[in-house]
């Protein structure tokens, strides 16, 4: 029957891949590379991944790649989203990868149809169904389109983010949640101007634990949601 597998083999390859691929880029990016960077042997990877482009995708669609969920409310929805990007480049091999993998996919078919079936196209639907279902639940007005909410927001993290420095990079570590956090009230309150929608506070309770004060569309708009 052979031997078991080593079920932490996966784990180990997946982070010695992102950090082989950010430092190496797709030249760099080699199953013998991965294999010493993660301490096994290369007919370990071999078995479990037939190219480069699989395994590289592989790596980064497990690494808990920012995916926008359900928490309850649009600001609760936009709070837990941004909380992930934080995350994220808390992790800099992480967002490096991520970032080289864009321009690497244009010169790779298979890289980029991978990278687009897989990370792109899902969780750019998830991040748009936040404004979706804020609308059907009446808290933000159906002109508002599905893709605005979310460009602004990780637009605006990702470029503040890049254009810092290193430099200034372990500053940014300890502000770059309150400045996630504002850019979630920013936005929201752009929203409602635009819209001609007036946003109430009411008892925050989407977030365990969150002090923080919570927005709402007040009754007489409530109709709107489509």
């Amino acid at each position: 029957m052979g031997r078991k597998r080593d079920p932490l083999i996966e784990p180990r390859v997946f982070d010695a891949a992102l950090r082989v691929y950010a430092h190496g880029g797709w030249s760099g990016f080699t199953f013998e590379g991965i294999a010493r960077a993660a301490g096994v042997g290369k007919p370990a990877i071999y078995r479990r991944w037939s190219s480069r482009e699989e395994l590289l995708i592989a790596a980064l669609h497990t690494a808990d790649f920012p995916t926008a969920q359900d928490c309850g409310h649009v600001r609760a929805d936009l709070l837990d989203y941004a909380n992930q990007w934080v995350e994220w480049y808390g992790h800099p091999e992480r967002a490096v990868a991520a970032r080289r993998i864009v321009y690497d996919s244009q010169s790779s078919p298979a890289l980029m149809a991978l990278h687009q079936d897989l990370i792109v196209h899902p969780r750019i639907d998830a991040a748009r169904e936040i404004t979706r279902r804020a609308i059907r639940r009446g808290e933000i007005a159906p002109t508002v389109k599905s893709s605005t909410i979310v460009d602004l927001l990780v637009g605006a993290l990702v470029t503040h983010w890049e254009m810092t420095p290193e430099t200034g990079r372990s500053r940014l570590r300890t502000t770059f949640a309150a400045y996630a956090e504002s850019l979630v009230d920013i936005i929201l309150a752009g929203v409602a101007a635009t819209s001609g929608v007036e946003l109430a506070p009411v008892t925050p309770g989407p977030i365990a634990n969150d002090k923080r004060t919570e927005y709402s569309r007040p009754e007489s708009v409530s109709g709107l949601s489509n």
